[in-house]
């Protein structure tokens, strides 16, 4: 506590002459004016540090995550950036899908209120009366909904490729044990999220994406706008969960890859070792991927010619029917030909739950709010299975890229920025400082 005497002693070099009264009061009230003035300072800048977790002391640990535990509940809201939540459907998985949208909603969208868009598959019917209404029931007031199909053409074994052949195919792997390769379904479905979806006229509109899918469940509050943290930063693509790829999915994928490489003259970027170092060093397809259930993405990125010419010459090599690709490591390895690390933020603040496999912070202060139950044979903790989680390869490679760039290490700041403003293209590098996070 600070306390003003009454009386001022004046110093000695200020005694000629005596002063008035008048004089005295005035000193005195300016010297208070000062003291308040320098108190009000410092309760802001000490508010500002610990409500916005600013970290002033350079930090060499790369890719931090936005905040440590809850962001301010004052933090501005707008500018919005203009992105919506992505979900692929049934009507069949509205039991699966409701708790999973009121979970999505307590943890961040009743706050950002956010967009959504359901798209379901042109073989099952146009989403019911009873679905719309249920989902607007379990969404906060007044939510945008939009619900739409995926064009036919786009849901279909191509026409360059032998439909009979192709479905002997799919009994051959299904007898093969590979995962969810009897199911045409779900070959359509991984081809769409590979390429086609970034097509779709409801997204049309949008800059950002957000996938959501049935039984997911979040266990930390996101009490910042991730799709504004990515698009400061410059970044294309975020995840939580990375892990190992089953082999009997993907045996020609990489090949494949390498072939177009070669041809098309590219050059990959610096995440290319990100799946071509296996875990002693040495090189060759670890298989390691981004799972897709949960991403964050950039459209324009997904709808640029790199990725869309890439996109064209895998499907038509016809490895999304011959074989059971996947859209994961599919993104993966088109981030690590045409994007690289920093373009590619891992959301370890996040809590996340798809099937078996979980995330949650390591330190139970990074994430916000969190709960997550303790880890047994229905909660995997992938990010501990040596055998299974890419994690280690992730912050490897990344933290390597990021000091080779960046010798000398940058202050972590807080995303929130009240001059920010969306730029109308990404063309070229924005004005926005890269803040490596």
């Amino acid at each position: 506590m600070f306390s003003v005497s009454s009386t001022l002693r004046v110093p000695v070099w200020a005694r000629q002459p005596t002063p008035s009264r008048k004089s005295l009061f005035s000193r005195t009230h300016l010297s208070l004016v000062v003291l308040l003035t320098t108190l009000v300072l410092l309760a802001h800048l000490y508010l500002s540090h610990h409500a916005r977790h600013i970290v002033l002391t350079p930090s060499p640990i790369p890719r931090r995550p936005a905040f440590e535990g809850c962001a301010p509940t004052s933090i501005e809201l707008a500018p919005r950036a203009n992105g919506a939540i992505l979900l692929l459907v049934r009507e069949g998985d509205l039991p699966a899908l409701l708790p999973t949208l009121r979970n999505f909603e307590h943890r961040f969208n009743a706050r950002f209120k956010y967009p959504y868009v359901f798209l379901s598959a042109p073989d099952e019917p146009p989403f019911s009366p009873h679905f719309r209404a249920s989902i607007a029931d379990a969404v906060h007031p007044g939510a945008l909904l939009e619900f739409g199909q995926v064009p036919e053409e786009h849901w279909r074994i191509p026409e360059w490729l032998d439909e009979d052949e192709i479905r002997a195919g799919f009994l051959r792997q299904a007898g093969e044990g590979v995962q969810y390769g009897g199911r045409e379904g779900y070959h359509h479905m991984c081809r769409f999220y590979s390429g086609l979806f970034a097509r779709h006229e409801l997204l049309q509109k949008y800059e950002w994406y957000w996938r959501l899918e049935p039984g997911v469940r979040f266990y930390c509050s996101v009490t910042y706008d991730p799709f504004r943290f990515l698009a400061q930063r410059n970044q294309t693509y975020g995840f939580v969960i990375t892990l190992i790829d089953d082999l009997n999915t993907i045996p020609s994928l990489y090949k494949t890859v390498k072939q177009y490489v070669q041809e098309a003259g590219l050059t990959p970027t610096d995440m290319w070792d990100f799946f071509t170092r296996d875990k002693n060093g040495a090189s060759g397809y670890n298989r390691c991927h981004f799972w897709t259930n949960f991403e964050i993405g950039h459209l324009p990125f997904f709808r640029s010619q790199p990725y869309q010419q890439l996109f064209t010459a895998l499907d038509r090599s016809g490895g999304f029917y011959t074989e059971r690709w996947g859209d994961a490591p599919i993104r993966t390895i088109a981030l690590g030909l045409l994007e690289g690390t920093d373009k590619v933020h891992y959301f370890e603040d996040f809590a996340y739950r798809h099937d078996w496999f979980m995330h949650c912070p390591e330190r139970k202060e990074m994430g916000c709010d969190c709960d997550c139950p303790a880890f047994d044979t229905d909660h995997v903790d992938i990010d501990g299975q040596s055998w299974g989680s890419c994690v280690p390869e992730w912050k490897d490679i990344s933290s390597v890229q990021w000091r080779e760039k960046h010798p000398l290490p940058l202050p972590h700041t807080s995303p929130d920025s009240a001059s920010f403003s969306f730029p109308s293209s990404r063309k070229g590098d924005w004005e926005e400082t890269n803040v490596p996070v």
